[in-house]
C-alpha cells in the first residue's frame, strides 16, 4: 500500500496576549443551559494555569478568535439557549472541550500534571483527536503522552489513514529526523509491543507526517513457493530468448518444431554470447544482494524479464523488497550497487571483446552501422576497429556484443522513473516529490523518442505495465543520504551513462561538418 498522508490543514495558535473577555462555555458539571466564564486567552506568569482544564479553556478560546461586539451581547441574551456552532471544526472544538473536562476533573489532572512522561512535556490537545478514528482513544492518548514529544515530533493533528492506519501531522523537533525516528521507534515498542509501526514520511507539501499502522501491514507479500516458481518460470523464459538472440530461432522451433531445426552446434555457437550476457544479468542482481544483506534489508529473488530484441535477451530483472526499507540511504546502497556492478561486469566484456575483435579472434559478423547507435560504443569501436569500420559487415567478439548488451540493459534500469533502480536513487537522492516530477517527465521523453527508436517504445511498455510505482515508502523518509555516502557521488556518475550508451553517434551531423569550407561543430 502507498503511504500517502494527507490531512486537513490545522490552525497554528497564535501565542499573542488578549484582553480579558466573556466566552461561551459548557463546563463538565452542568447538563442543561449556559453559564458565563471570565477567562483569558494567555494568562499571566503566577496565576495558576496548571491544571488540564483552563489549558482547554485557553485552546477553546484561541482557536474561537476574538468575538465581535455586536455578539457579545446577543450571546449573553441566548444564555439558556446552546447556539449553534458557526462551523464544523468549531463544534470539533467544542466536543473536544467538553470530553477533556469530563475525562480530567481539577483534582485528577493537578495529579497528573505532576507526572511527567517518558518524552518529557506532553503535548496539548490535539486537532482530531475526539473524531471517529480506528484507533482507539486509549492509543491516541498513550502515543500523545508517552511516544510524541517536544524532542520527537510536536503533534498538532490526527485523521484516520486509508482503512486501519492514523496520520499524525506535526513538527520534527530534532535537528536530524533519524535520530527522531529512533526516539519513535523505540518508544513505540516500549509503550505498545509489536502491534504496531510506525513511517516518519513528507506529505503532498512536504511536511512532516507520522504515519502509524498495525504491525501486520505489508505490500503484496509472496509467500515462499510462489517466489521460487515465479523465478524460475521468468527465467526460463528469459533463457530462451536470450539464446534466440544469440541466433537460434527457438521462438520458431516451438511453435513448429518440425520444420525449424536446430542443431546441437548452434547451441554450442550461441553459448558464449548468451553466457556472457548473463553474466552481466547476474553481476547486476548480486550487487543488490550483497548491498542489501550489508544494510539488514531483504528482498524477494529477482524476475528475470524475457526480451528477444535485437541482441537484448533480457530487459534485466525486477527485484522488489521484503518489507519496508528503513531509509533513504539504505535506499541509496542498494539501487547504486545493482548498475554499478552490472556496467562494471558490461565495461569489461566491451573491453575485452574490443581487444580479441582488433586481434582478428572475432566471431560474430555485425553492421558495421549499427556501432552508431550508441554513442560511446561508436568512439570505442572507431578506436579499437578503425579501417575495418569502412566494411559494411564487421567480425567482432561475441563478448563485445554482450558487453554492449549489458550496457543498455543496465542504461534503461537506470532512467529516473517507476520502480526501476534510477527512479529509486531519484527519490533517495532528492525526495519524493521531486522523484515524481522527474519520473512523469522521463516517460514523456520516451515516449517522444519512441517514434524514432522502438526499444524506447518497449520500455515505456515495460515500465508502464511493470515498473510504473510508486516506489514502496521508507520508515524514515525525511533525512538525506549523508554527504559522505561515497554512492551519491558515484549516482551522479551512473546518470551520465543513457546519455552516453541508450544516444546515438551523430554520424550524419559530422558528415554533413565534413562538407563544409570549414568545418566547425560551432
Amino acid at each position: 500500500m502507498a503511504l500517502r498522508a494527507h490531512s486537513r490543514p490545522c490552525r497554528l495558535l497564535q501565542q499573542t496576549p488578549r484582553p480579558t473577555r466573556v466566552v461561551p462555555f459548557q463546563p463538565a458539571c452542568v447538563t442543561a443551559g449556559r453559564q458565563q466564564r471570565i477567562i483569558t486567552c494567555r494568562a499571566e506568569e503566577g496565576e495558576g494555569k496548571n491544571d488540564s482544564a483552563s489549558r482547554t479553556e485557553d485552546l477553546l478560546g484561541e482557536l474561537l478568535g476574538e468575538p465581535k461586539q455586536e455578539q457579545q451581547q446577543e450571546q449573553q441574551q441566548q444564555q439558556q439557549q446552546k447556539p449553534e456552532p458557526p462551523s464544523e471544526a468549531v463544534a470539533e472544538v467544542y466536543r473536544a472541550a467538553a470530553a477533556a473536562a469530563a475525562a480530567s476533573p481539577p483534582a485528577a489532572a493537578a495529579a497528573a500534571a505532576a507526572e511527567e512522561p517518558a518524552s518529557g512535556r506532553p503535548n496539548p490537545a490535539i486537532a482530531g483527536a475526539d473524531a471517529n478514528l480506528q484507533v482507539s482513544k486509549e492509543v491516541i492518548e498513550k502515543l500523545r503522552s508517552s511516544v510524541f514529544g517536544f524532542d520527537t515530533m510536536w503533534v498538532t493533528s490526527v485523521e484516520n489513514y486509508e482503512q486501519d492506519g492514523v496520520v499524525f501531522k506535526g513538527n520534527v523537533r530534532s535537528k536530524d529526523p533519524r535520530e527522531a525516528y529512533a526516539k519513535l521507534k523505540q518508544r513505540l515498542q516500549e509503550v505498545m509491543g509489536d502491534q504496531w509501526q510506525i513511517f516518519l514520511l513528507q506529505d503532498k507539501e512536504e511536511k512532516p507526517t507520522a504515519v502509524l499502522l498495525p504491525s501486520s501491514a505489508r505490500e503484496g507479500v509472496l509467500s515462499p513457493v510462489t517466489e521460487v516458481w515465479l523465478a524460475v518460470a521468468f527465467g526460463a523464459f528469459s533463457v530462451v530468448s536470450s539464446l534466440q538472440a544469440a541466433g537460434i530461432p527457438l521462438f520458431q522451433w516451438l511453435t513448429n518444431p518440425f520444420y525449424t531445426p536446430v542443431s546441437q552446434q548452434d547451441i554450442i555457437e550461441a553459448l558464449p554470447l548468451a553466457g556472457a550476457f548473463w553474466l552481466t544479468l547476474l553481476a547486476h542482481e548480486a550487487g543488490h544482494r550483497v548491498a542489501a544483506n550489508k544494510a539488514g534489508a531483504q528482498l524477494y529473488l529477482p524476475l528475470i524479464i524475457p526480451a528477444g530484441f535485437g541482441c537484448l535477451g533480457s530487459f534485466g530483472g525486477i527485484t522488489r523488497f521484503k518489507g519496508f526499507v528503513p531509509n533513504r540511504e539504505t535506499l541509496l546502497d542498494v539501487a547504486v550497487a545493482g548498475p554499478l556492478w552490472g556496467s562494471a561486469a558490461s565495461g569489461a566484456l566491451l573491453l575485452l571483446g574490443l581487444a580479441l575483435s582488433s586481434a582478428g579472434l572475432g566471431d560474430v559478423s555485425i553492421d558495421s552501422p549499427g556501432l552508431a547507435d550508441s554513442f560511446l560504443v561508436a568512439l570505442l569501436g572507431q578506436a579499437a576497429l578503425g579501417e575495418a569500420l569502412a566494411n559494411p559487415e564487421v567480425q567482432v567478439s561475441s563478448l563485445l556484443v554482450a558487453g554492449w548488451a549489458g550496457l543498455v540493459v543496465n542504461s534503461l534500469n537506470l532512467l529516473p522513473t517507476g520502480e526501476l533502480d534510477g527512479g529509486r536513487i531519484a527519490l533517495a537522492c532528492f525526495g519524493r516529490r521531486a522523484a515524481q516530477a522527474v519520473g512523469v517527465l522521463t516517460v514523456i521523453g520516451l515516449a517522444i523518442f519512441s517514434f524514432s527508436n522502438p526499444l524506447a517504445f518497449y520500455w515505456v511498455v515495460l515500465v508502464l505495465a511493470l515498473q510504473r510505482g510508486p516506489i514502496l515508502p521508507c520508515q524514515e523518509e525525511l533525512s538525506e543520504p549523508a554527504e559522505s555516502n561515497p554512492n551519491r557521488n558515484i549516482a551522479r556518475a551512473l546518470y551520465a551513462l543513457p546519455l552516453l550508451v541508450l544516444l546515438p553517434y551523430p554520424v550524419e551531423y559530422l558528415l554533413a561538418l565534413q562538407q563544409l569550407p570549414n568545418p566547425s561543430p560551432f
